[in-house]
């Protein structure tokens, strides 16, 4: 398989598995630094949050947390989903708002 072809197949993946709420879970993991806490804000138990963090990095098929001492660390790779799920939510506001 070429690269573009894997490309699309993850593309194909995401855009067909993807849901809000694991793009508003990686938001809030940026801002708690805790899967436990971020769980909380969502209303979502802790294992429920864990398995939706398991999904979306399975999808994209990298890490995008680090543990550590200070809690949960977005990598490079965290940083960017997390920008692109912030714009995304906040597309989908303005969406919302218009229609």
């Amino acid at each position: 398989m070429n690269i573009m072809n894997a490309k699309d197949k993850t593309l194909k993946m995401v855009i067909g598995k993807l849901r809000i709420k694991q793009l508003q879970l990686l938001i809030a993991l940026s801002e708690q630094k805790s899967l436990h806490k971020a769980a909380g804000t969502m209303f979502l138990t802790q294992s429920a949050a864990s398995k939706a963090l398991q999904e979306i990095e399975g999808m994209l098929e990298v890490t995008l947390f680090e543990r550590t001492k200070l809690g949960l660390v977005p990598n490079a790779m965290g940083h960017c989903a997390i920008r692109y799920a912030k714009l995304i939510t906040t597309e989908l506001g303005i969406l919302c708002r218009e229609v």
